[in-house]
């Protein structure tokens, strides 16, 4: 019996041991990593302050030379003991047409560097940095001498290494420090909750996030505390699957339009393609690229949603001037689809929404009817006044939805014919707008359907109630 207490005693310091590791380690990636911002900082300065006086040398530099230049009418002449290397500073000189017509450049710079009057450049190539200030000056009949200095910026890179050399000598020192007064912080701040700790390493070590930690026999704060991990553990588990599904629907989404748009900028990149497949290539990448934005900025949409983030403006609205503005937008896609759209509008409904939201309803839901319509069919937009709330239906004579599709058609990225739609910009992310912008105006959207006849969407929001 001894025994076996002296076991559950050493699990239990084996236990407490491995929490105040996390905390200590905690404590000392906060310390490191403060010490790292502050040395970032000074760094930035320093370079800063560097980086101006490096520049003020070399403006000054170049004046200078400058001056050993005597200009006469249309033409100019050197002075015979001219350097062309001063300071550290390698001067070239350059006409009008930004040929060089005197001094030399470094080796590995790059050659079409631009000239640019009176201001600094910083140019790097082939693992090397030069500070480039340039000087323009007019003589003769409109003609320009250009005048370049070329320093190498060693100062700054002397800075970098010094400060690299300091900041691996204070760590070392800084985590030992951080780990000390983080264990001796941890050793008094935490007590033996065995149970809950034991629970908690179970439910991370076989990720199973639906496993919840046992209330029976705690009370008070360990109660508190047994509670607030549950709590956690089920905000996890739910961020992880939405994230798990919204990785899979949208990998699964770009893959299409990122495919199309490597194949034709690698075909229209071909030596023998010519101006027009160019053209071709061109906009079937703009196209995929616009579908691509609309895609993302409809998960952009819903993500803020789940996240209770985004926000309605809620203010009146004529919903029959909404509906007809939608009902026009979307008129020339029927007549393409050589589809009939009429509408039947009670006139002046008025109710309290968020404009933008609820023309996004009737654009997606008119754009879906018109979408999986037939040919020479029909689409209908009814909004009329039932008790208090304003009712649109939406009804087409297209290829209708399957029983079994109904329930899920809500889901995003979800569609349910897919192959009667080849090619089209449906993403599967309409529905599940619709229902959520309809749900957030304390509404309610709803379905009926029959195979090869037809469908219809219905959606029910508030009137406008008098003040």
């Amino acid at each position: 019996m001894k025994q076996k207490s002296n076991g559950n005693l050493s699990r239990k310091s084996r236990k407490e041991l491995s929490i105040k590791q996390k905390v200590t380690l905690w404590y000392a990636c906060m310390l490191v990593l403060i010490v790292l911002l502050l040395f970032g900082f000074i760094f930035a300065i320093s370079r800063n302050i560097l980086q101006r006086q490096s520049d003020s040398r070399l403006e000054e530099i170049v004046l200078e030379f400058a001056d050993d230049i005597d200009f006469e009418q249309n033409s100019y002449e050197l002075d015979d003991d001219i350097r062309f290397y001063e300071n550290g500073v390698i001067f070239s000189l350059y006409d009008e047409q930004g040929r060089l017509t005197a001094g030399s450049v470094p080796t590995d710079f790059p050659a079409d560097t631009i000239l640019k009057a009176y201001s600094f450049q910083t140019i790097s190539s082939s693992g090397n940095t030069w500070s480039v200030y340039d000087a323009a000056l007019p003589y003769g009949d409109g003609q320009i001498l250009w005048i370049r200095g070329i320093l190498q910026s060693e100062t700054l890179f002397s800075v970098e290494r010094t400060m690299f050399l300091v900041l691996l000598i204070a760590c070392p020192l800084l985590i030992a420090v951080a780990l000390l007064v983080g264990y001796s912080i941890t050793r008094r701040a935490f007590l033996p909750i065995s149970e809950i700790c034991r629970t908690a390493e179970t439910i991370g070590a076989g990720g199973d996030l639906s496993a919840r930690i046992s209330t029976e026999r705690t009370q008070g704060e360990l109660r508190q505390m047994a509670d607030t991990f549950n709590e956690m553990f089920q905000r996890l588990e739910t961020s992880f699957e939405h994230e798990r599904q919204f990785t899979s629907d949208a990998s699964h989404e770009l893959r299409t339009p990122i495919a199309v748009i490597t194949s034709q900028a690698e075909y229209a990149l071909l030596p023998d393609a010519t101006a027009e497949e160019q053209r071709e290539g061109l906009e079937v990448i703009l196209e995929q690229a616009r579908k691509m934005s609309s895609l993302i900025s409809r998960l952009l949409l819903l993500a803020r949603a789940d996240n209770g983030t985004q926000q309605l403006s809620m203010a009146p609205l004529n919903l029959s001037y909404t509906a007809a503005e939608a009902a026009e937008q979307c008129r020339e896609t029927a007549l393409r689809h050589h589809i009939t759209l009429s509408c039947e509008i009670t006139p002046d409904i008025i109710a309290e929404g968020d404009q933008d939201s609820l023309t996004r309803v009737f654009l997606n839901l008119l754009e879906n009817a018109i979408q999986y319509g037939r040919p020479d069919g029909f689409v209908k937009l009814f909004l009329e006044v039932q008790d208090d709330f304003a009712v649109c239906s939406i009804c087409d004579n297209g290829i209708g939805i399957a029983p079994e599709d109904l329930s899920r058609i809500w889901l995003r990225f979800y569609r349910a014919d897919p192959s009667r739609n080849p090619g089209g910009s449906n993403t599967g992310l309409g529905l599940s707008l619709v229902k959520w912008i309809v749900e957030a105006h304390h509404g309610s959207v709803s379905v009926s359907s029959v195979p090869g006849e037809g469908s219809r969407f219905t959606f029910r929001i508030p009137l406008r109630q008098p003040s």
